[in-house]
């Protein structure tokens, strides 16, 4: 086989969504292994000319309901972006077990806690440092909690904005409740 087939075989098994650990595919398809592995050197060299990523191929196991959930909660709170066409392209192992657990990827969301509205980032302008101390103060009185993480899957657009605003969500909660800054408000 030449170079430029090798790379195609690869590049349509990872669109297909075929596993590509190395063990796994010397069995399943010895052709194509032997051919990379004297073409390019190695397994690794030839994912790394396809352009695919060794990391996600090694992260392949199956993604359980809990870690679809897991993941999706970890993109919400780190401020990644949750709109399903930005992250199929980005993530396509998490969006199709996404899909293939909850049926749709609004509904996955919906299943992790993940208040809808917070599916893409959007600046909160209205917001300024009294408004977001006030915003705490009054969750805080209401009974809410003021962890970050749990805040964060409720209103991420104002979590991200006081953690950008006072630079970390323990300081906001320093600046908050001055003088025992609550144990819940961890970043």
């Amino acid at each position: 086989m030449i170079r430029e087939t090798i790379i195609r075989k690869i590049v349509e098994m990872d669109l297909a969504g075929r596993c590509m650990v190395e063990a796994r595919l010397r069995t399943e398809d010895e052709l194509l292994h032997a051919a990379a592995v004297n073409e390019f050197g190695s397994w690794q060299t030839a994912l790394d000319y396809a352009g695919v990523s060794a990391r996600d191929v090694a992260r392949s196991r199956e993604l359980t309901v809990e870690r679809v959930k897991q993941r999706l909660r970890r993109l919400c709170t780190t401020g990644y972006d949750l709109g399903a066409h930005l992250n199929r392209e980005r993530d396509r192992e998490l969006y199709y077990a996404a899909l293939h657990h909850f049926g749709t990827w609004r509904l996955a969301l919906t299943a992790s806690g993940i208040n809808l509205s917070n599916v893409t980032n959007k600046t909160t302008k209205h917001l300024n440092r009294a408004t977001m101390l006030f915003w705490l103060r009054g969750r805080k009185a209401e009974g809410k909690t003021v962890m970050y993480r749990d805040v964060c899957l409720e209103n991420r657009n104002y979590a991200l904005a006081i953690r950008r605003e006072f630079g970390s969500w323990i300081k906001a909660m320093e600046e908050a409740f001055p003088g025992g800054a609550s144990p819940q408000g961890s970043d």
